[in-house]
């Protein structure tokens, strides 16, 4: 997306419009935001070898019992939970991780079967691993 347009469209809107509401959302977030915004939270990796398959979540600061994972189909898991703050919205001055509820669905590399799934919550990652489903070949 062209910035140019964008910043041209925003004056367009904001001749006909009685209040600023667009330049306000900008002093916020500069346009370059919008357009590098990340696929979801929560951030996730995937990897693979020759025996299994790796899905790394990151999750800082989660407790194992705020986390729901669900396999919804055989290639697609679904986490869930509530990020809750440390402090009360009273003391914040500056945030920048997030907090509330999530959901995202991770498109899995391989089919994988509920009671494969290995998983182990350490430094703020959750771990899970599960078999490859790989036929050999003689």
């Amino acid at each position: 997306m062209d910035i140019e347009k964008m910043r041209k469209w925003l004056e367009i809107t904001n001749e006909y419009k009685k209040t600023d509401f667009w330049s306000s959302v900008l002093k916020e977030k500069h346009p370059d935001e919008f357009l590098r915004e990340e696929k979801g939270y929560p951030k996730v990796d995937i990897y693979q070898d020759e025996q299994n398959n790796f899905v790394i979540i990151e999750i800082p600061g989660m407790e194992r019992e705020h986390i729901l994972l669900h396999l919804i189909s055989n290639t697609r898991l679904k986490i869930s939970g509530k990020m809750n703050p440390i402090f009360p919205q009273e003391m914040e001055i500056q945030r920048e991780r997030t907090c509330g509820e999530f959901e995202r669905v991770i498109e899995l590399p391989e089919a994988a079967r509920a009671q494969e799934l290995r998983l182990q919550n350490y430094n703020g990652l959750l771990y899970i691993s599960y078999p490859r489903n790989v036929e050999r070949i003689i």
